[in-house]
C-alpha cells in the first residue's frame, strides 16, 4: 500500500492576473512561499520515501519549501504543467481578440484542442499518467507539480480519462492524497489543510 501525495505548487504573479502559463517559468511570490510554508508544516505527519517536481521554478521552489526530510529531488519533465503554445503569456481576453477561431475551437473540442505548438489536455494526461505508472506505487511518492498534471491525474483514476478534469478545485500549495491498495486508488484526501 503506498501513496501518491500531489502537491500544487505555491501562487505566482501570473496566478494573480489570470494569464494562461504553462511553460513559462515565474518563480513564487511572497504568497507563494507562504502556501509552500504551509504545505510543509501539513506534510510533517505524512511520510514519503521519494520527492518528485517538475523542472520549472514554481514548483522546484515549492519543492525545497516542502521537503522536510531532505530527500533528493528528483526533477521530470513529465509533470511540467499544459503547454498552451500559442496562449501562452496571455489573458482570456487577449486570446479572444487575437486567436478568436482558436478560442472558439478551444472551448467546443477542450480534449484534443492542442493549442498550436502547444499540447492538448488529452496528450498531457498521457505524460501524466506514464510518470504515475512509472512509479513504484506500493511506496510512498510526493510530487510537486500543476493545476492541470493533478487535475488529469485524478480525473484519469476516478473518472474515464478527462471526464472530471474540470470537476477538482486544487489550490495553490494544496495538498491531495491517492492512496493505491493493490493497485486500486482510494481519494484520501482533496485540498488537506
Amino acid at each position: 500500500m503506498g501513496k501518491l501525495i500531489l502537491v500544487r505548487h505555491g501562487q505566482t504573479d501570473m496566478n494573480i492576473e489570470n494569464i494562461y502559463f504553462g511553460w513559462l517559468d515565474p518563480e513564487l511570490n511572497s504568497n507563494g512561499i507562504e502556501q509552500g510554508k504551509k504545505a510543509r508544516d501539513i506534510l510533517k505527519n505524512i511520510p514519503y520515501d521519494k520527492i518528485y517536481s517538475s523542472d520549472l521554478k514554481r514548483t522546484r521552489e515549492t519543492a525545497i519549501l516542502i521537503n522536510y526530510l531532505e530527500r533528493d529531488i528528483i526533477l521530470d519533465k513529465r509533470v511540467r504543467e499544459l503547454n498552451f503554445g500559442i496562449f501562452e503569456g496571455l489573458s482570456y481576453q487577449e486570446i479572444q481578440e487575437r486567436y478568436p477561431l482558436e478560442a472558439k475551437e478551444s472551448a467546443e473540442n477542450w480534449k484534443n484542442f492542442n493549442f498550436i505548438t502547444g499540447e492538448s489536455p488529452r496528450d498531457l494526461q498521457k505524460r501524466a499518467i506514464d510518470f504515475v505508472e512509472s512509479l513504484d506505487l506500493s511506496k510512498d511518492n510526493l510530487v510537486v507539480t500543476h493545476w492541470g498534471v493533478i487535475n488529469c491525474i485524478l480525473s484519469w483514476y476516478f473518472s474515464n480519462e478527462l471526464d472530471s478534469y474540470w470537476k477538482y478545485s486544487v489550490e495553490n500549495g494544496g495538498v491531495c492524497i491517492i492512496e493505491f491498495v493493490d493497485n486500486f486508488p482510494i481519494l484520501k484526501g482533496l485540498n488537506i489543510g
